[in-house]
């Protein structure tokens, strides 16, 4: 009955978003906190998901869609506003460097991401760079001058993001003077999501241990929600989008102290 159980939590957490608490698992099986830790030691231990405080998400095995197409294909998607909010990112990258107010970047995963990562072509005197993502850290590495420092951890798919305890204790081992990440959705207060909680602890380290916060997304994800809430833009924080969004939602950012860049000359 115990392998059974093991297997029915699989089948629960891949009807739920592939992440489950503790809780809901004790509730559903009506078994203790401690019989639902000891199956969550066990599958992690199979290499069936990966725990997390209060939880677990399952791991998301690499198949022959997530491959370098997968990133290429989601490049030919808006690729052309996608490279226009990269270049935002790049130039506000290169204000503070030659402000002198940058000498520690982050830069987070995704498709924009990877495009402000390609942009980033001027000198980078004594800037650090460091990423928990393999395509950005390989773009980054195409310029030899570049101290790139890779995040350690388990890598997920399709995003190839180091996620987990190393790389949260790594990314907060730094300082970062500004940090550039992608968003899954942002509501209409301001608040800030992802898809899954596997990465919210990254999320969170990296928002913790940056001076500024820089939020790349386009239009189409703005007072949008998905599953994981992180935090709020507020004062200290900038958000680079294209110009059309709801004024509502501007209006709402600005009196919360947070810098909106939607066009060049930042």
């Amino acid at each position: 009955m115990k392998e059974d159980r093991k297997e029915l939590i699989i089948d629960y957490m891949q009807k739920h978003n592939e992440t489950a608490s503790v809780a809901e698992l004790c509730e559903y099986f009506q078994v203790s906190d401690m019989t639902i830790r000891r199956d969550l030691q066990a599958l992690e231990k199979a290499q069936k998901l990966i725990r997390h405080h209060g939880g677990a998400t399952l791991v998301q095995a690499p198949t022959s869609q997530y491959t370098a197409e997968s990133l290429h294909t989601r490049l030919l998607t808006n690729h052309s506003l996608k490279m226009d909010l990269g270049s935002f990112g790049a130039e506000l990258l290169r204000e503070a460097i030659d402000s002198g107010t940058c000498n520690s970047v982050f830069l987070a995963s995704g498709s924009t991401l990877y495009c402000m990562a390609s942009l980033i072509r001027f000198p980078l005197t004594n800037a650090t760079v460091v990423t928990d993502n393999v395509n950005v850290s390989q773009a980054l590495a195409s310029n030899p001058s570049y101290t790139v420092i890779m995040i350690g951890g388990q890598l997920i798919f399709p995003s190839l993001n180091a996620v987990g305890h190393l790389a949260e204790k790594m990314i907060r081992s730094f300082t970062y003077d500004y940090a550039f990440i992608g968003a899954a959705a942002i509501d209409e207060n301001g608040y800030v999501y992802t898809y899954n909680l596997i990465e919210a602890g990254t999320f969170h380290a990296i928002v913790e241990s940056a001076k500024h916060v820089v939020v790349i997304a386009d239009s189409s994800k703005i007072c949008q929600k998905t599953f994981v809430q992180l935090f709020q833009l507020k004062e200290g924080f900038t958000l680079i989008t294209n110009p059309d969004i709801p004024e509502t939602f501007r209006s709402t950012l600005q009196s919360n102290g947070v810098r909106i860049v939607t066009e060049h000359a930042v």
